[in-house]
């Protein structure tokens, strides 16, 4: 894939970004209550990340438009990859990376209610790090353990969410 097509999809995806954010906060501030900071609406979280999401789409389309474009030459002669290369990356990674994720995800979400918080997040940190990052073992179970920790500690304890346990195990 050439710097200029490379360049025009950035731009286009992060414009489709400010747009997809700008419309989760202009749906929230509209249709769902957004209380106050110190009590906050239904609404409140979803406009945070609307206004988030649009302000860093912005930025990414700020960046493409201030990054100097790789120079025709190299990417014809084959010193930053070429095009074949290029269009071979791109399928390598979507088939490694992306896949794996995707399925990563939905195999989450499924084991959610069924194994419990706990167990699913735990072994989707240990998949996520071990096939889309491909870590080491330690450093997968020290991220693994700790984020699920953590988020459980944050989630259960300090906002008082009802997390399942699992129906496996009741």
């Amino acid at each position: 894939m050439d710097s200029a097509r490379l360049n025009r999809a950035e731009k286009a995806s992060s414009v489709v970004l400010v747009a997809f954010g700008a419309f989760i906060a202009w749906y929230s501030w509209h249709y769902l209550k957004l209380g106050m900071m110190i009590m906050p609406g239904a609404g409140f979280l979803p406009f945070c990340i609307g206004m988030i999401l649009a302000v860093l789409g912005a930025a990414w389309y700020a960046r493409t438009l201030l990054a100097p474009a790789a120079p025709r030459k190299a990417l014809e002669t084959g010193e930053a990859g070429g095009a074949a290369a290029g269009a071979e990356s791109a399928r390598s990674v979507i088939l490694s990376r992306l896949l794996p994720g995707v399925l990563l995800v939905v195999l989450y979400a499924w084991l959610f209610e069924k194994a419990g918080y706990i167990v699913s997040t735990v072994l989707f940190m240990v998949g996520w790090q071990k096939l889309v990052e491909r870590e080491e073992w330690v450093k997968t179970a020290i991220v693994a353990v700790t984020s699920a920790a953590f988020m459980y500690v944050l989630f259960a304890r300090l906002l008082r969410v009802s997390l399942p346990s699992g129906s496996w195990w009741s």
